[in-house]
């Protein structure tokens, strides 16, 4: 009974309106065009891992694409498990990680033969610890950041690689707002917690 009547029958049903070959080639030029332009973009900003995968070997890429825990050891010559900094489900981390990941990120030409150990002790330096405690697919991962002259290497490894100039005061800086911060933060989160509680 309650009918509802179409005053514009002809908005929808226009006879003047034709779908020409021309129009079709024009929406599959566009299809076509967009599917090329997000190929083409995937392409570009894929993470180059030729010589990062050659430098650091299989298990620490394996480590940095795939830890589930991420901890930042401010001080490594007087390492101790109460100084660790959670890193895990912080922003910024995926960036972290990217940089470490993307060979685009170091300068090649001081890649050295040369354990980044000697470095701890001489000048300051952090150390990431990538660890996968729930399904195991890669030993525990010491990454050891040379944080004045933005040298990096894996922590009792043979290696090391200074990052480029972008990123060689850049993740310094980083990670030193990363550790000066992230303990303020986790009190305040206990803080609240503990306020909250009944």
């Amino acid at each position: 009974m309650n009918a509802e009547i179409n005053e514009h029958p002809d908005k929808y049903n226009d006879p003047r309106v034709q779908i020409t070959r021309r129009g079709l080639l024009l929406a599959a030029f566009v299809v076509l065009f967009g599917i090329c332009g997000a190929a083409f973009s995937i392409w570009a900003r894929r993470t180059h891992l030729d010589r990062t995968r050659a430098f650091w070997g299989d298990e620490v890429i394996e480590a940095l694409q795939l830890a589930e825990e991420i901890h930042l050891q401010p001080s490594p010559e007087s390492a101790g498990p109460s100084d660790l900094i959670r890193l895990t489900g912080m922003p910024g981390l995926g960036h972290l990680r990217h940089v470490l990941l993307d060979e685009r990120s170091y300068d090649w030409d001081t890649a050295r033969e040369d354990s980044i150990d000697g470095r701890i002790g001489q000048e300051p330096a952090m150390e990431l610890q990538l660890t996968d405690p729930t399904a195991r697919r890669f030993p525990d991962t010491q990454i050891v950041i040379a944080l004045d002259s933005g040298w990096v290497g894996l922590r009792g490894g043979n290696r090391q690689v200074c990052l480029n100039d972008r990123f060689r005061t850049a993740m310094p800086n980083f990670l030193r707002r990363i550790a000066n911060y992230e303990p303020i933060r986790a009190e305040n989160r206990k803080q609240d917690a503990a306020q909250e509680a009944p």
